[in-house]
Order: C-alpha cells, then sequence, then structure tokens
C-alpha cells in the first residue's frame, strides 16, 4: 500500500520491545521495506499463488514482476478503496494473472469467504487505520492456515503483533523500519534472508527490486 493515510504514530523513537531498547530510523520509502522480504521469500519455496490484502505499488507490481516472483501464476488483490484500486488498476496493465477483488466493506469481513490454503503466500498491508489492519491479522490468524505463509508490514506496531500470536511461528525482519513480519505455523528458516537483508540494507534502497533480485539467493 503506498499513498493511503496510515494513522498509527510515526515509528521515530526509541522502542521497547522483548525487554530490550533500540531506535531505527524509517526509511525514505517506508512503503517498500517489505519488497526485499517479499523477493526472498519467492526464493525460499516456490509461490505461484499470492492473496494481497490491500494492493499496493510496491506490493502488486512487485508480485506482477517475473524477475522478482517467476513462478507466479495467480495474484488476488482485494481492496476497499475504489480511487485506489483504480491507479493500481492501471499500472497492472491488465495482468492476466491479476484479480481484483473490490469490496464496500472491512477487508477483513472478506476472509471467512477465503480459501486461504489455495494460496503459497498472504501480504497483509491493508486498511487506512490500524485498527482495520489489525481486524484483519486477525481474521486470518483465527482460521490457522496451515500451507501459506503470511507476511504483515509495519510489524512494529504492537497491535498488529498482538493480532498475530495464534501463529506458531513468527519471524521479524528488522533490516528496515517500517518492519516486516512473517507468520506461519509450521517452522521458517528464515536466517539466511535475514543475513542477506543486514548486510546490504545500509547500501540498497528497499524498492530497488533489480539489485534485490540480484543479491538475494537462498
Amino acid at each position: 500500500m503506498i499513498a493511503k493515510l496510515k494513522t498509527f504514530a510515526p515509528l521515530s523513537v526509541p522502542l521497547r520491545l522483548g525487554g530490550k531498547f533500540f531506535s531505527a530510523p524509517r526509511a525514505e520509502n517506508d512503503y517498500a521495506t517489505h519488497v526485499p522480504i517479499l523477493i526472498g521469500l519467492a526464493r525460499m519455496r516456490e509461490v505461484k499463488s499470492v492473496l494481497e490484502f490491500g494492493c499496493g505499488h510496491y506490493s502488486t507490481l512487485t508480485f506482477l514482476n517475473r524477475a522478482a516472483f517467476p513462478q507466479l501464476l495467480r495474484l488476488h488483490s482485494i481492496e476497499n478503496d475504489t480511487a485506489w484500486s483504480e491507479t493500481i488498476n492501471k499500472l497492472a496493465k491488465d495482468d492476466e494473472r491479476w484479480t481484483l477483488q473490490l469490496v464496500s466493506s472491512h477487508i477483513a469481513d472478506t476472509v471467512s469467504d477465503l480459501d486461504l490454503e489455495s494460496f503459497d503466500l498472504i501480504l497483509i498491508d491493508d486498511s487506512k487505520t490500524s485498527a482495520e489492519r489489525v481486524a484483519t491479522i486477525g481474521a486470518v490468524a483465527k482460521k490457522q492456515p496451515q500451507r501459506p505463509w503470511i507476511a504483515i508490514h509495519d510489524f512494529e506496531v504492537g497491535e498488529y503483533q498482538a493480532a498475530a500470536s495464534a501463529f506458531r511461528q513468527r519471524y521479524k525482519f528488522r533490516a528496515y523500519t517500517p518492519k516486516t513480519g512473517l507468520m506461519a505455523n509450521s517452522r521458517v528458516n528464515t536466517r539466511v534472508l535475514k543475513r542477506v537483508l543486514n548486510a546490504n540494507a545500509r547500501l540498497v534502497p528497499p524498492d530497488d527490486v533489480e539489485a534485490w533480485v540480484r543479491l538475494i539467493h537462498v
């Protein structure tokens, strides 16, 4: 998601997580910090089918980038902002792999009707308020999907972490702020990806898809 109002407080001050204080400046392009993680996940497993809650320039177009997601066959995006969906629709250029579901209610309300097990990867980066995204995370967690990995943008937000607590495996990528979480109900080995991200984050901006495609081999 990009160019949409985020109503949670900016995280430019020290935070307390896990009993430790740390301070991490926000990335200059703070809407794109999940991009390297998404690219890395597509190298860690075969990602043919993706579900995206909240379409965006730095998510939808990354998924549809054949260099970043060479095995993608299906991307299904759910959005409730009509004007924003029209913007992304123009950029996606009618890619036959992409379907856009525009809804008039809260995005969380769509989760009960979805077959989450049919997806390899799910991205949660929806809505204009943190409360709405908390609801989406909670709705996905309640269904306890076993097959997909679930990525959550802005995962430094405590409410998002709490909403995701039902997943058996929870990982946090800290190389950039906003941070990205990865949820799963089976163990995922994230060590190599984290090492690549930490080694290159100060040198490569998160939205440089071409560079991250070259760098990430996990």
